[in-house]
């Protein structure tokens, strides 16, 4: 789709084991966080789409761990739309360290629209939603 946002976060103590190695559930957390930080650039937050009556939740998650990230490194996570079609959403992340743009992990998120009152799977992603992961072209 051509959008990407770039999200920091300097890892935590409390994300970390006794060798200081982020616990490899946290990178999850991690993309959600910022998930959440490329749906408020595209100014459509989880607060707005809830109250358009709609839900977009995780349906499928992929990761691969190339390096481990430590307690205190500050680290980037660019995500990009990689797909958007009247039904699914796909979007990858790609973690690097910030000091030296090294790969430490990749991943991609799938997600679907459902009823947010229902819970029912939508059989199209709302309208105002694709048009602004489109970049606000209809």
């Amino acid at each position: 789709m051509g959008t990407t946002y770039r999200h920091s976060i300097k890892i935590p103590f409390y994300d970390v084991d006794s060798m200081r190695i982020v616990w490899h559930g946290h990178y999850v957390k991690y993309f959600e966080e910022a998930r959440c930080g490329f749906f408020e650039h595209l100014g459509m937050t989880y607060d707005e789409m809830e109250r358009a009556g709609f839900l977009i939740p995780v349906i499928g998650l992929t990761i691969k761990y190339v390096r481990p990230c430590v307690f205190g490194q500050t680290i980037w996570i660019d995500v990009t739309a990689d797909e958007t079609n009247d039904n699914l959403l796909v979007l990858s992340y790609l973690v690097r360290d910030a000091a030296t743009g090294e790969r430490m992990c990749k991943g991609s998120t799938r997600h679907a629209a459902v009823n947010r009152d229902t819970r029912e799977l939508l059989f199209e992603l709302p309208a105002e939603f694709l048009r602004r992961m489109r970049g606000g072209k209809a």
